[in-house]
């Protein structure tokens, strides 16, 4: 893994100084929106999309490394762009423990006394950033896919594509259930699935096995196996961001209460809660100006009603049928792609960070 990651940020670091050199040449200001985009790339991401997607292609006796690093680069760029736009959309500040490119757009404002709103701005000049690295995700995949038989091309440009609308309209539902307050489990679930189980893990391993011309039975289990990992992995980042430590964490504890997000962690709480309980949760969830105390106590109280323990059994759960689908597969796959695939397992269901 560690090889993987020093070649996948070597490519990643010579794409950025090449569309670097790009934006001094034309003569704009464009260098600041790639210097936004490098910071939040260099900023400590695990590169867990990327390394699926490489250890997909191995798992599956793939020769196409080249195209391989292109699609896993495609997908680091993919999720930098949703990051930049997330952290917008949930008025976070800080991201991996350094200020949020909105944040660090509105203070550059702020400091030279532009006309104008600096909020306005910093939110704006960061949806640009956004939509940057946004480019080099498709920008990246085009490449990758060039020259490739035309059956196979479509195969993996659909999967790519597919993924980035799955994403998409996993975010809205989350957003709807945020602003309606309420989600029943169907709902949640069809969130998780496509914020998570299709984009963390499940589209980026479809990706490297279909490069590699992995056969369909086999495609069918590592989508199992990613489906319920990357649910797993999201469930896991719920739990960090409400009952984590938040410099482990690198960013605030309690962000998803105040930000209104309606959780599995949430809908496991209110279905324990008393009326005056539940009172307590709906008067936190959603409000910014909770103060750090009543914040820790919505967190304990939603602990106390099981919640967090309901969410560990989820995540145990997926883990045992992620272990399931994999070994199905075991004498098909290529060893070492194989045990990357298996080391995920435990790496991303038992982060603490």
């Amino acid at each position: 893994m560690d090889g993987f990651r020093a070649s996948c940020d070597a490519a990643l670091k010579s794409w950025i100084a090449e569309r670097r050199g790009l934006a001094v040449d034309s003569g704009t200001e464009g260098g600041e929106l790639v210097e936004a985009v490098s910071r939040l790339v260099d900023s400590g991401g695990k590169r867990v999309r990327p390394a699926i997607v490489w250890f997909g292609h191995q798992a599956c006796g793939g020769s196409h490394g080249d195209r391989a690093m292109l699609l896993a680069m495609a997908c680091e760029f993919l999720h930098t762009y949703l990051l930049v736009h997330d952290d917008i959309m949930d008025h976070a500040s800080v991201r991996r423990g350094e200020p949020t490119a909105h944040v660090e757009f509105q203070d550059l404002h702020a400091r030279h006394r532009w006309s104008g709103d600096s909020q306005d701005y910093g939110r704006s000049v960061a949806i640009l950033a956004g939509d940057l690295a946004g480019s080099w995700a498709s920008e990246a995949t085009t490449m990758a896919l060039a020259g490739l038989e035309s059956e196979q091309a479509r195969q993996l440009s659909g999967l790519f594509f597919g993924m980035c609308q799955e994403v998409i309209w996993g975010q809205h539902l989350e957003m709807r259930a945020a602003a309606r307050r309420e989600a029943d489990e169907q709902d949640l679930a069809r969130v998780l699935r496509l914020k998570s189980g299709c984009y963390t893990v499940e589209r980026p391993l479809q990706l490297g096995a279909a490069l590699a011309g992995a056969k369909a039975d086999v495609l069918e289990h590592l989508a199992r196996y990613g489906a319920a990992l990357g649910e797993a992995f999201q469930l896991r980042d719920d739990l960090l961001g409400t009952f984590g430590d938040e410099a482990a964490v690198g960013k605030p504890v309690g962000g998803d209460i105040t930000e209104g997000k309606f959780t599995f962690i949430i809908y496991h709480a209110l279905r324990q809660a008393s009326p005056s309980q539940a009172q307590v949760i709906h008067g936190a969830l959603g409000d910014p100006e909770l103060s750090e105390g009543e914040l820790a106590r919505t967190c304990d109280l939603l602990e106390a009603l099981g919640a967090r323990a309901a969410v560990e059994g989820m995540v145990s759960e997926r883990l045992i049928r992620s272990e399931e689908a994999l070994r199905a597969v075991e004498g098909r796959l290529e060893p070492e792609g194989y045990e990357a695939l298996e080391g995920l397992i435990s790496y991303l269901g038992d982060r603490r960070s």
